[in-house]
């Protein structure tokens, strides 16, 4: 008796932006967790629904929370871990941090309480 190998199958991309339009977060969310979409097949669809002019809002915040970075950089700190910064700065201004805020789930736009003491520098959502 012949052992029958078990097709893997996966989604494009196209199919997770439908997916995504018919049903929500949820669906791409269970399609990530099974197996069948890839991150990479993600975030073309990401991409192809943002440059068509689509809402991709709640899509754009899952991706960074269960995604990451990419391929591109560090993954982004998570609550309570430390991390090491280099100062950088350019011609025009003085030494400066660039500080990913998303572990404080802060997005583009929002208001972030900034306090500069002696030693430290704390940040918090406002």
């Amino acid at each position: 008796m012949a052992k029958q190998r078990k097709k893997r199958s996966t989604v494009s991309f196209k199919d997770i932006q439908i997916a995504y339009l018919m049903d929500g977060i949820n669906s791409i969310a269970k399609l990530h967790k099974e197996g069948q979409a890839s991150n990479i097949t993600i975030r073309r669809a990401f991409s192809n629904l943002k440059e068509g002019g689509r809402e991709v809002a709640t899509l754009e915040k899952w991706i960074r929370e269960n995604l990451g970075t990419g391929v591109r950089g560090r993954t982004a700190p998570s609550a309570g871990q430390e991390r090491v910064y280099r100062a950088q700065q350019i011609k025009t201004s003085g030494p400066f941090l660039r500080l990913p805020l998303g572990a404080l789930q802060i997005d583009k736009g929002e208001v972030v309480s900034v306090m500069f003491q002696k030693d430290q520098i704390i940040v918090k959502k406002v």
